[in-house]
């Protein structure tokens, strides 16, 4: 008997065996470097307007409610330790109070209003069948929602600020908000 094989005892380790443990072991040390330290700051929820990119909101909101105190209209509130947007009710005017409340520097009265939320028009909406209904393209402050010729909706992602007004409007209940991916 070899010394090798008496120290590996009853184990008999073929040569493939014990290249693909090296290798697995090295494969997954470079999987863990690859991965970063940190995940991205990203939250799936709306943020106030004017608010900086995710990452330096987050860092920046404290959660101290001031701006949800200032909104006229009661759309914000503080969700996981932060402010979070809710266009259920009323539609956001942007008339800034969050912004001038905000004492953190999370909110930038330079930025433009702007949620982050964008109208997804659903199949059942009444527009679709006839020109009966455009409550939504004649309630939209920027233009952002139109109809062509065949009675289709569209949304300018451009054009569009998140205001919700269409959501609003819409007596049917056929758009709902979704949040579009924030800028970094």
């Amino acid at each position: 008997m070899s010394d090798s094989q008496g120290r590996m005892g009853n184990r008999n380790v073929s040569r493939r065996g014990l290249f693909r443990g090296l290798l697995a072991s090295g494969k997954q040390t470079i999987e863990q470097a690859a991965v970063p330290a940190t995940p991205p700051l990203q939250r799936p929820l709306p943020r106030p307007p004017q608010a900086l990119a995710e990452p330096q909101f987050l860092l920046l909101c404290n959660g101290c409610g001031k701006c949800t105190e200032a909104c006229p209209v009661g759309m914000l509130r503080i969700e996981q330790d932060k402010v979070a947007l809710s266009i259920e009710h009323a539609e956001c005017d942007f008339c800034g109070a969050c912004t001038q409340a905000c004492e953190s520097g999370a909110l930038d009265i330079s930025l433009p209003g702007d949620t982050g939320l964008r109208p997804v028009i659903l199949p059942q909406c009444l527009g679709r069948i006839d020109d009966l209904c455009r409550m939504c393209e004649i309630g939209c402050p920027r233009t952002a929602i139109f109809f062509n010729q065949q009675n289709q909706p569209s949304v300018d992602t451009e054009k569009c600020d998140g205001c919700g007004k269409c959501k609003l409007v819409c007596y049917h209940g056929d758009i709902r908000l979704s949040l579009k991916l924030h800028d970094s």
